[in-house]
């Protein structure tokens, strides 16, 4: 039986120490120090399992953590790459409607109907997308919507270039007779007064202009914008009173399909019966006639069904130039209105 301590803690365990002088230390186990190491040995190993068991999901979150981050960054950069293919997409589509314009205006020109001019200015609705709101469905949504677009373009362009080679294969005649070069050369000029209802700039007085006004240098040389014979050369007065705003001007008739008109003309470089080729000069930009500036009046006269001559918007058959209103030009082409002056014979002949 364990012997006692002074305290009445039985002993356990005893152990003695001599040192060289002959004096004794002793080491006593006693039931209450046991208790207490293992209290201590059970704390311990309680916080050793628990880290133990504690590591893989420690080691889970850390890892889950950094893919997370990595996750976020590679979904930045697929958003700012999403976007740049985006700009890029967008680029190439106004390049696809400057061409489509373009097309328009050429089957306009030649007066194709039906499908081949169906949405001429109006493009599809824009497809939206930003790398912000990047998904798995968003990009497949995306994609379908460009796929649509780009077969719906391609359709058009299908659709009046056919049209197009149509009319030219049937009527070779239309390619040398149908204006579609610009009077001026460059694009040294100014649109001052456009096709349609406006207000006369020296009267003042509402009106239908039956042509373009474009502000250039005295001087400039005018140019043929087809092939055709010369009608009339001289002052506008010689053809009626209506004819004397426009000074001194030339009537060109190409084919039997188109006349051309150029008014405020400072001089005339070829005489009436005379042939002329596209590209040709035939006079020079002046102030003659109603005229505020230098400028050169321009009519296109497109012949209909019935036989008459009525003016057109001289924009559609000006290809060499590209305004900044070319959608609004093809997407609304204007009506002419009934009540205007008969052409003089002399344009005609």
């Amino acid at each position: 039986m364990a012997e006692g301590t002074p305290g009445g803690d039985p002993r356990l365990w005893e152990i003695q120490f001599h040192s060289p002088r002959g004096r004794v230390r002793y080491l006593t186990l006693t039931k209450l120090w046991l208790q207490l190491a293992m209290a201590v040995a059970v704390v311990f190993l309680g916080f050793f399992v628990n880290g133990v068991v504690a590591a893989p999901s420690v080691v889970q979150v850390a890892l889950f953590r950094a893919d997370q981050v990595e996750l976020v960054e590679a979904r930045q950069r697929f958003g700012e790459r999403f976007d740049a293919l985006m700009g890029r997409y967008g680029e190439m589509r106004r390049a696809a409607s400057d061409l489509d314009n373009r097309l328009c205006k050429v089957v306009l020109a030649y007066g194709v109907e039906g499908v081949a001019v169906d949405a001429c200015g109006r493009p599809p609705g824009p497809v939206d997308a930003t790398g912000a709101t990047i998904s798995e469905d968003r990009v497949r949504s995306v994609r379908t919507a460009i796929e649509d677009d780009v077969e719906s373009v391609a359709a058009r362009f299908a659709s009046r270039l056919e049209a197009a080679v149509e009319v030219e294969a049937s009527r070779p005649d239309l390619v040398e007779f149908t204006p579609f070069a610009s009077p001026l050369a460059g694009d040294d000029f100014v649109l001052v007064a456009p096709f349609g209802e406006t207000t006369n700039r020296v009267t003042g007085a509402a009106e239908f202009h039956v042509g373009i006004d474009l502000a250039a240098a005295a001087g400039a040389p005018v140019r043929a914008t087809a092939d055709g014979r010369v009608t009339f050369a001289g002052r506008g007065s010689a053809l009626g009173p209506e004819w004397r705003r426009y000074g001194r001007m030339l009537g060109i008739r190409h084919g039997d399909g188109f006349i051309t008109i150029f008014g405020h003309l400072e001089a005339t470089a070829i005489r009436a019966g005379r042939n002329v080729e596209r590209g040709q000069t035939i006079g020079s930009v002046g102030a003659t006639g109603w005229s505020v500036e230098p400028n050169l009046h321009y009519a296109v006269l497109k012949r209909g069904r019935d036989g008459s001559y009525r003016p057109v918007d001289p924009r559609i058959h000006i290809l060499d130039y590209r305004w900044n209103n070319e959608q609004a030009i093809v997407s609304g082409v204007v009506a002419t209105p009934e009540a205007l002056p008969p052409l003089p014979a002399t344009l005609l002949r």
